[in-house]
Protein backbone atom coordinates (compact mmCIF):
# COMPACT_ATOMS: atom_id res chain seq x y z
CA UNK A 1 0.00 0.00 0.00
CA UNK A 2 1.09 3.56 -0.55
CA UNK A 3 1.49 4.16 3.16
CA UNK A 4 3.44 7.37 3.04
CA UNK A 5 2.27 9.27 -0.01
CA UNK A 6 -0.64 11.05 1.71
CA UNK A 7 1.50 13.46 3.72
CA UNK A 8 0.17 16.65 2.17
CA UNK A 9 -3.43 15.50 2.34
CA UNK A 10 -3.03 14.28 5.91
CA UNK A 11 -1.55 17.60 6.93
CA UNK A 12 -4.54 19.43 5.47
CA UNK A 13 -6.98 17.05 7.13
CA UNK A 14 -5.19 17.45 10.43
CA UNK A 15 -5.64 21.23 10.24
CA UNK A 16 -9.37 20.61 9.99
CA UNK A 17 -9.18 18.13 12.85
CA UNK A 18 -7.26 20.48 15.13
CA UNK A 19 -9.46 23.47 14.39
CA UNK A 20 -12.62 21.51 15.22
CA UNK A 21 -11.43 19.51 18.17
CA UNK A 22 -12.17 21.93 20.99
CA UNK A 23 -11.10 20.85 24.46
CA UNK A 24 -9.52 17.46 24.92
CA UNK A 25 -10.72 16.80 28.50
CA UNK A 26 -8.06 14.15 29.06
CA UNK A 27 -8.49 11.81 31.97
CA UNK A 28 -5.82 11.99 34.63
CA UNK A 29 -5.42 8.22 34.71
CA UNK A 30 -6.58 5.07 32.98
CA UNK A 31 -9.67 3.27 34.24
CA UNK A 32 -10.79 -0.34 34.14
CA UNK A 33 -13.47 -0.89 31.52
CA UNK A 34 -16.38 -3.21 32.28
CA UNK A 35 -18.46 -4.24 29.30
CA UNK A 36 -21.55 -6.43 29.00
CA UNK A 37 -21.07 -10.06 28.03
CA UNK A 38 -21.93 -10.95 24.46
CA UNK A 39 -22.83 -14.37 23.07
CA UNK A 40 -24.37 -16.06 20.05
CA UNK A 41 -27.67 -14.30 20.76
CA UNK A 42 -26.26 -10.78 20.87
CA UNK A 43 -27.81 -8.72 18.10
CA UNK A 44 -26.17 -5.50 16.91
CA UNK A 45 -24.36 -3.97 13.95
CA UNK A 46 -20.78 -2.69 13.81
CA UNK A 47 -19.62 -0.08 11.31
CA UNK A 48 -15.93 -0.55 10.57
CA UNK A 49 -13.74 1.89 8.66
CA UNK A 50 -10.66 0.72 6.78
CA UNK A 51 -8.86 1.34 3.52
CA UNK A 52 -7.85 -0.68 0.47
CA UNK A 53 -6.79 -4.28 1.15
CA UNK A 54 -7.07 -3.77 4.91
CA UNK A 55 -10.82 -3.30 4.54
CA UNK A 56 -11.03 -6.42 2.40
CA UNK A 57 -9.09 -8.37 5.03
CA UNK A 58 -11.57 -7.34 7.71
CA UNK A 59 -14.45 -8.50 5.55
CA UNK A 60 -12.79 -11.91 5.54
CA UNK A 61 -12.25 -12.07 9.31
CA UNK A 62 -15.86 -11.00 9.76
CA UNK A 63 -16.94 -14.31 8.21
CA UNK A 64 -15.24 -16.41 10.89
CA UNK A 65 -16.33 -13.96 13.58
CA UNK A 66 -19.94 -14.53 12.55
CA UNK A 67 -19.54 -18.27 13.06
CA UNK A 68 -19.41 -17.47 16.78
CA UNK A 69 -21.60 -14.36 16.80
CA UNK A 70 -24.10 -14.86 13.94
CA UNK A 71 -26.37 -11.96 14.91
CA UNK A 72 -23.64 -9.30 15.00
CA UNK A 73 -23.57 -7.72 11.56
CA UNK A 74 -20.18 -6.39 10.46
CA UNK A 75 -20.36 -3.64 7.83
CA UNK A 76 -16.93 -2.65 6.53
CA UNK A 77 -16.79 0.71 4.79
CA UNK A 78 -13.80 0.77 2.45
CA UNK A 79 -11.89 3.99 1.74
CA UNK A 80 -9.52 4.44 -1.17
CA UNK A 81 -6.66 5.32 1.13
CA UNK A 82 -5.72 6.60 4.57
CA UNK A 83 -6.09 10.19 3.44
CA UNK A 84 -9.74 9.70 2.47
CA UNK A 85 -10.51 8.08 5.82
CA UNK A 86 -8.77 10.87 7.73
CA UNK A 87 -10.66 13.54 5.81
CA UNK A 88 -13.98 12.05 6.88
CA UNK A 89 -12.75 11.27 10.40
CA UNK A 90 -11.97 14.93 11.00
CA UNK A 91 -15.56 15.81 10.13
CA UNK A 92 -17.43 13.09 12.03
CA UNK A 93 -15.29 13.23 15.17
CA UNK A 94 -15.67 16.99 15.45
CA UNK A 95 -19.43 16.83 14.89
CA UNK A 96 -20.11 13.59 16.75
CA UNK A 97 -22.33 12.46 13.89
CA UNK A 98 -21.60 9.28 11.94
CA UNK A 99 -18.72 8.03 14.12
CA UNK A 100 -17.92 4.39 13.26
CA UNK A 101 -17.61 1.66 15.87
CA UNK A 102 -14.13 0.58 14.79
CA UNK A 103 -11.63 2.76 12.96
CA UNK A 104 -8.33 1.89 11.29
CA UNK A 105 -5.54 4.40 11.94
CA UNK A 106 -1.91 4.41 10.92
CA UNK A 107 0.34 3.91 13.94
CA UNK A 108 1.87 7.36 13.56
CA UNK A 109 -1.53 9.05 13.71
CA UNK A 110 -3.17 7.25 16.64
CA UNK A 111 -2.29 9.96 19.14
CA UNK A 112 -3.25 12.75 16.74
CA UNK A 113 -6.84 11.55 16.87
CA UNK A 114 -7.03 9.91 20.30
CA UNK A 115 -5.71 12.99 22.08
CA UNK A 116 -7.82 15.50 20.18
CA UNK A 117 -10.97 13.39 20.53
CA UNK A 118 -10.40 11.27 23.66
CA UNK A 119 -14.13 10.87 24.29
CA UNK A 120 -14.43 8.49 21.32
CA UNK A 121 -11.50 6.13 21.93
CA UNK A 122 -12.13 3.25 24.30
CA UNK A 123 -9.32 2.38 26.73
CA UNK A 124 -8.50 -1.23 25.86
CA UNK A 125 -5.90 -1.74 28.58
CA UNK A 126 -8.11 -3.76 30.94
CA UNK A 127 -9.59 -5.75 28.04
CA UNK A 128 -6.38 -6.74 26.27
CA UNK A 129 -4.09 -9.53 27.51
CA UNK A 130 -1.89 -8.36 30.39
CA UNK A 131 1.21 -9.17 28.33
CA UNK A 132 0.04 -7.33 25.21
CA UNK A 133 3.15 -5.13 25.10
CA UNK A 134 5.40 -8.19 24.77
CA UNK A 135 3.18 -9.86 22.19
CA UNK A 136 3.30 -7.19 19.49
CA UNK A 137 5.94 -5.46 17.39
CA UNK A 138 7.98 -3.42 19.94
CA UNK A 139 7.92 -0.35 17.71
CA UNK A 140 4.11 -0.30 17.93
CA UNK A 141 3.85 -0.18 21.72
CA UNK A 142 4.56 3.52 22.19
CA UNK A 143 2.16 4.55 19.42
CA UNK A 144 -0.70 2.44 20.82
CA UNK A 145 -1.02 4.48 24.02
CA UNK A 146 -1.98 8.09 24.58
CA UNK A 147 0.01 10.35 26.90
CA UNK A 148 -2.26 9.45 29.83
CA UNK A 149 -1.44 5.75 29.52
CA UNK A 150 -4.67 4.65 27.87
CA UNK A 151 -4.28 1.78 25.40
CA UNK A 152 -6.28 3.27 22.55
CA UNK A 153 -5.18 1.03 19.67
CA UNK A 154 -4.19 -2.55 18.94
CA UNK A 155 -1.29 -3.03 16.53
CA UNK A 156 -2.33 -4.66 13.27
CA UNK A 157 0.33 -4.78 10.56
CA UNK A 158 3.99 -3.83 10.68
CA UNK A 159 6.56 -2.49 8.27
CA UNK A 160 9.92 -4.04 9.20
CA UNK A 161 12.46 -2.28 7.00
CA UNK A 162 14.80 -4.25 4.78
CA UNK A 163 17.06 -3.54 1.85
CA UNK A 164 15.58 -4.99 -1.33
CA UNK A 165 18.38 -5.74 -3.78
CA UNK A 166 18.92 -7.20 -7.25
CA UNK A 167 20.50 -10.56 -6.44
CA UNK A 168 21.27 -11.27 -10.09
CA UNK A 169 23.16 -8.00 -10.59
CA UNK A 170 24.99 -8.34 -7.28
CA UNK A 171 26.26 -11.73 -8.40
CA UNK A 172 27.34 -10.39 -11.77
CA UNK A 173 29.15 -7.49 -10.08
CA UNK A 174 30.91 -9.86 -7.66
CA UNK A 175 29.25 -8.40 -4.56
CA UNK A 176 28.39 -10.73 -1.69
CA UNK A 177 25.47 -9.19 0.27
CA UNK A 178 26.72 -10.95 3.42
CA UNK A 179 29.80 -8.69 3.39
CA UNK A 180 27.66 -5.55 3.69
CA UNK A 181 27.40 -5.04 7.44
CA UNK A 182 27.77 -1.27 7.81
CA UNK A 183 26.91 1.82 5.81
CA UNK A 184 30.58 2.22 4.95
CA UNK A 185 30.46 -1.29 3.48
CA UNK A 186 27.31 -0.34 1.61
CA UNK A 187 28.83 2.78 0.05
CA UNK A 188 31.95 0.84 -0.97
CA UNK A 189 29.77 -1.85 -2.55
CA UNK A 190 27.80 0.83 -4.36
CA UNK A 191 30.91 2.30 -5.94
CA UNK A 192 32.09 -1.14 -7.01
CA UNK A 193 28.67 -1.95 -8.41
CA UNK A 194 28.49 1.24 -10.47
CA UNK A 195 31.89 0.54 -11.97
CA UNK A 196 30.40 -2.66 -13.34
CA UNK A 197 27.03 -1.10 -14.19
CA UNK A 198 27.63 2.62 -14.87
CA UNK A 199 24.05 3.14 -16.06
CA UNK A 200 22.50 1.75 -12.87
CA UNK A 201 22.38 3.69 -9.61
CA UNK A 202 23.02 1.64 -6.51
CA UNK A 203 20.29 3.23 -4.37
CA UNK A 204 16.89 4.66 -5.24
CA UNK A 205 15.09 7.10 -2.95
CA UNK A 206 12.09 9.32 -3.70
CA UNK A 207 13.36 12.21 -1.63
CA UNK A 208 11.25 15.02 -3.04
CA UNK A 209 8.73 15.68 -0.24
CA UNK A 210 9.01 12.16 1.13
CA UNK A 211 10.97 11.56 4.29
CA UNK A 212 10.36 7.80 4.49
CA UNK A 213 13.98 6.64 4.21
CA UNK A 214 15.09 9.37 6.60
CA UNK A 215 12.59 8.22 9.21
CA UNK A 216 13.67 4.62 8.66
CA UNK A 217 17.26 5.57 9.38
CA UNK A 218 16.32 7.68 12.41
CA UNK A 219 14.32 4.87 14.02
CA UNK A 220 17.18 2.48 13.34
CA UNK A 221 19.37 4.89 15.30
CA UNK A 222 16.81 4.96 18.15
CA UNK A 223 15.67 8.52 17.53
CA UNK A 224 12.65 10.30 16.01
CA UNK A 225 11.08 13.75 15.94
CA UNK A 226 10.21 13.51 19.64
CA UNK A 227 11.32 11.33 22.55
CA UNK A 228 9.08 9.56 25.07
CA UNK A 229 8.92 12.72 27.21
CA UNK A 230 7.58 14.75 24.29
CA UNK A 231 10.85 16.65 23.91
CA UNK A 232 12.19 17.63 20.49
CA UNK A 233 14.96 15.35 19.19
CA UNK A 234 15.19 16.40 15.55
CA UNK A 235 18.54 18.09 16.29
CA UNK A 236 19.94 15.31 18.50
CA UNK A 237 23.35 13.72 17.79
CA UNK A 238 21.64 10.50 16.66
CA UNK A 239 19.43 12.36 14.19
CA UNK A 240 22.42 14.28 12.89
CA UNK A 241 24.34 11.02 12.42
CA UNK A 242 21.45 9.43 10.50
CA UNK A 243 21.08 12.51 8.29
CA UNK A 244 24.78 12.69 7.50
CA UNK A 245 24.85 9.04 6.44
CA UNK A 246 21.81 9.49 4.21
CA UNK A 247 23.23 12.54 2.48
CA UNK A 248 26.54 10.74 2.02
CA UNK A 249 24.72 8.51 -0.47
CA UNK A 250 24.18 11.59 -2.61
CA UNK A 251 27.65 12.97 -1.96
CA UNK A 252 29.18 9.64 -3.00
CA UNK A 253 26.99 9.62 -6.12
CA UNK A 254 25.35 6.24 -5.46
CA UNK A 255 21.79 7.58 -4.96
CA UNK A 256 19.21 8.66 -7.52
CA UNK A 257 15.98 10.53 -6.86
CA UNK A 258 13.04 8.36 -7.96
CA UNK A 259 10.71 11.32 -7.28
CA UNK A 260 7.47 9.57 -6.29
CA UNK A 261 5.66 6.25 -5.91
CA UNK A 262 5.18 5.62 -9.62
CA UNK A 263 8.74 6.70 -10.32
CA UNK A 264 10.04 4.23 -7.74
CA UNK A 265 8.08 1.37 -9.30
CA UNK A 266 9.38 2.31 -12.74
CA UNK A 267 13.00 2.54 -11.54
CA UNK A 268 12.83 -0.84 -9.80
CA UNK A 269 11.06 -2.53 -12.70
CA UNK A 270 13.26 -1.12 -15.47
CA UNK A 271 16.56 -1.90 -13.79
CA UNK A 272 17.53 1.73 -13.15
CA UNK A 273 18.42 0.98 -9.51
CA UNK A 274 19.92 -1.99 -7.67
CA UNK A 275 18.71 -1.49 -4.08
CA UNK A 276 15.65 0.02 -2.43
CA UNK A 277 15.09 0.57 1.29
CA UNK A 278 11.50 0.08 2.38
CA UNK A 279 9.01 -1.66 4.63
CA UNK A 280 8.09 -5.31 4.11
CA UNK A 281 4.93 -4.21 2.33
CA UNK A 282 7.06 -3.17 -0.68
CA UNK A 283 7.36 -6.90 -1.42
CA UNK A 284 3.67 -6.90 -2.33
CA UNK A 285 4.26 -4.09 -4.83
CA UNK A 286 7.18 -5.95 -6.39
CA UNK A 287 5.14 -9.13 -6.74
CA UNK A 288 2.21 -7.24 -8.24
CA UNK A 289 4.14 -4.92 -10.55
CA UNK A 290 7.14 -7.09 -11.44
CA UNK A 291 6.06 -10.73 -11.69
CA UNK A 292 8.57 -11.28 -14.49
CA UNK A 293 11.44 -10.48 -12.07
CA UNK A 294 10.80 -13.43 -9.76
CA UNK A 295 14.13 -14.74 -8.51
CA UNK A 296 15.94 -11.47 -9.23
CA UNK A 297 14.96 -9.58 -6.09
CA UNK A 298 16.08 -10.56 -2.59
CA UNK A 299 16.26 -8.87 0.82
CA UNK A 300 18.90 -8.25 3.45
CA UNK A 301 18.90 -6.34 6.76
CA UNK A 302 19.69 -2.63 6.74
CA UNK A 303 23.40 -1.88 7.07
CA UNK A 304 24.41 -0.80 10.59
CA UNK A 305 25.87 2.60 11.41
CA UNK A 306 28.91 0.79 12.76
CA UNK A 307 29.58 -2.93 13.13
CA UNK A 308 27.45 -4.62 15.75
CA UNK A 309 24.78 -1.93 15.97
CA UNK A 310 21.08 -2.26 15.14
CA UNK A 311 20.02 -3.31 11.65
CA UNK A 312 16.26 -2.92 12.04
CA UNK A 313 13.66 -0.20 11.63
CA UNK A 314 9.96 0.35 10.98
CA UNK A 315 8.10 1.99 8.12
CA UNK A 316 4.33 2.10 8.15
CA UNK A 317 1.72 -0.16 9.58
CA UNK A 318 -1.64 0.46 11.15
CA UNK A 319 -3.92 -0.30 14.09
CA UNK A 320 -7.55 -0.77 14.96
CA UNK A 321 -9.29 1.46 17.49
CA UNK A 322 -12.68 1.07 19.17
CA UNK A 323 -14.73 4.25 18.77
CA UNK A 324 -18.20 2.87 19.59
CA UNK A 325 -20.12 4.61 22.37
CA UNK A 326 -22.87 2.08 23.13
CA UNK A 327 -21.67 -0.54 25.68
CA UNK A 328 -22.98 -3.52 23.69
CA UNK A 329 -21.34 -2.21 20.54
CA UNK A 330 -18.12 -1.61 22.48
CA UNK A 331 -18.13 -5.21 23.70
CA UNK A 332 -18.84 -6.52 20.21
CA UNK A 333 -16.22 -4.21 18.69
CA UNK A 334 -13.55 -5.36 21.14
CA UNK A 335 -14.42 -8.99 20.42
CA UNK A 336 -14.01 -8.35 16.68
CA UNK A 337 -10.70 -6.52 17.11
CA UNK A 338 -9.37 -9.31 19.32
CA UNK A 339 -10.62 -11.95 16.85
CA UNK A 340 -8.96 -10.19 13.90
CA UNK A 341 -5.66 -9.00 15.35
CA UNK A 342 -4.77 -11.17 18.36
CA UNK A 343 -5.35 -14.42 16.53
CA UNK A 344 -2.64 -16.38 14.72
CA UNK A 345 -4.97 -17.92 12.13
CA UNK A 346 -6.52 -14.62 11.12
CA UNK A 347 -3.23 -12.78 11.04
CA UNK A 348 -1.84 -15.47 8.72
CA UNK A 349 -4.86 -15.16 6.45
CA UNK A 350 -4.41 -11.39 6.24
CA UNK A 351 -0.70 -11.76 5.51
CA UNK A 352 -0.95 -14.52 2.91
CA UNK A 353 -4.00 -13.12 1.13
CA UNK A 354 -3.49 -9.37 1.53
CA UNK A 355 0.19 -8.80 2.31
CA UNK A 356 -0.44 -7.30 5.76
CA UNK A 357 2.67 -8.25 7.71
CA UNK A 358 1.55 -9.29 11.21
CA UNK A 359 2.42 -7.23 14.28
CA UNK A 360 1.32 -10.14 16.50
CA UNK A 361 4.61 -11.87 17.39
CA UNK A 362 3.22 -15.39 18.10
CA UNK A 363 2.53 -15.66 14.36
CA UNK A 364 6.26 -15.93 13.66
CA UNK A 365 6.50 -19.27 15.46
CA UNK A 366 3.80 -20.90 13.36
CA UNK A 367 5.07 -23.39 10.73
CA UNK A 368 2.77 -21.82 8.14
CA UNK A 369 4.53 -18.48 8.55
CA UNK A 370 7.92 -20.11 8.11
CA UNK A 371 7.12 -21.58 4.72
CA UNK A 372 9.15 -20.37 1.73
CA UNK A 373 7.84 -17.32 -0.10
CA UNK A 374 6.87 -18.19 -3.67
CA UNK A 375 8.56 -15.06 -5.05
CA UNK A 376 11.50 -14.42 -2.72
CA UNK A 377 12.23 -17.99 -1.65
CA UNK A 378 13.39 -19.56 1.62
CA UNK A 379 14.01 -17.46 4.72
CA UNK A 380 12.06 -14.41 3.58
CA UNK A 381 9.40 -14.47 6.29
CA UNK A 382 11.84 -15.54 8.99
CA UNK A 383 14.12 -12.58 8.26
CA UNK A 384 11.21 -10.15 8.44
CA UNK A 385 10.06 -11.69 11.72
CA UNK A 386 13.50 -11.47 13.31
CA UNK A 387 13.94 -7.88 12.18
CA UNK A 388 10.54 -6.91 13.60
CA UNK A 389 11.55 -8.16 17.04
CA UNK A 390 14.67 -5.94 16.93
CA UNK A 391 13.04 -2.65 15.90
CA UNK A 392 13.95 0.07 18.42
CA UNK A 393 10.89 1.49 20.22
CA UNK A 394 11.77 4.99 19.08
CA UNK A 395 8.55 6.21 17.50
CA UNK A 396 6.74 8.71 19.71
CA UNK A 397 4.02 10.84 18.17
CA UNK A 398 1.59 13.38 19.59
CA UNK A 399 -1.56 15.39 19.07
CA UNK A 400 0.52 17.94 17.11
CA UNK A 401 2.42 15.32 15.10
CA UNK A 402 1.37 16.64 11.69
CA UNK A 403 2.63 20.14 12.45
CA UNK A 404 5.91 18.79 13.79
CA UNK A 405 6.42 16.47 10.85
CA UNK A 406 5.76 19.23 8.30
CA UNK A 407 8.50 21.35 9.83
CA UNK A 408 10.89 18.39 9.82
CA UNK A 409 10.10 17.53 6.20
CA UNK A 410 10.97 21.10 5.27
CA UNK A 411 14.38 20.64 6.88
CA UNK A 412 14.84 17.30 5.16
CA UNK A 413 14.07 18.80 1.75
CA UNK A 414 16.56 21.61 2.31
CA UNK A 415 19.28 19.14 3.29
CA UNK A 416 18.68 16.60 0.50
CA UNK A 417 17.58 18.87 -2.33
CA UNK A 418 19.49 22.08 -1.59
CA UNK A 419 22.58 20.77 0.23
CA UNK A 420 21.81 22.88 3.32
CA UNK A 421 24.08 22.57 6.35
CA UNK A 422 22.83 19.56 8.29
CA UNK A 423 23.44 20.58 11.89
CA UNK A 424 22.33 24.19 11.47
CA UNK A 425 19.20 23.23 9.54
CA UNK A 426 18.14 20.67 12.14
CA UNK A 427 18.84 23.09 14.98
CA UNK A 428 16.73 25.74 13.25
CA UNK A 429 13.90 23.23 12.85
CA UNK A 430 14.06 22.28 16.52
CA UNK A 431 13.80 25.95 17.47
CA UNK A 432 10.87 26.42 15.10
CA UNK A 433 9.02 23.44 16.59
CA UNK A 434 9.71 24.72 20.09
CA UNK A 435 8.40 28.17 19.26
CA UNK A 436 5.32 26.74 17.55
CA UNK A 437 4.38 24.07 20.09
CA UNK A 438 5.99 25.16 23.35
CA UNK A 439 7.87 21.87 23.56
CA UNK A 440 11.35 21.68 25.03
CA UNK A 441 14.38 20.69 22.98
CA UNK A 442 15.96 17.54 24.44
CA UNK A 443 19.43 18.00 25.85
Amino acid sequence: MKRYLNLVLIALFSVILFSCSGGTNKESKTQSVELPTIDENTETELIVWGWNVAAKALEETAKTFNEKYPKIKITVQEFGGAGQLYEKAGVVLSSGQGVPDIMQLESDYVQTYAENYPQYFLDLKSLAPADIDSKVDPSKVSTSYDTEGKLVAIAWDSGPVVLFYRADLFKEAGIDPNTIETYDDYIAAGKKFQEKFPNVKFFGNMYVQDDGVWRNMMVQNDTYYLNKNGEITISSPKTIEATKVLRSFADENIMVNTVNWDGSIRANKSGEIATYLSGAWWAGTIKDQMPEMKGKWAIMPMPAYTKGRVRASSHGGSTLTVTASDPVKQAAAWAFVEHSLLNVDNQLIMYKNYGLFPSYLPVYDDPRFQEADEYFGEGFNQMLGEITKQIPPAIYTSSDYSEIRNICVGAYEAILNNNADIEQTLQNSAQQISSSTGRKIAK
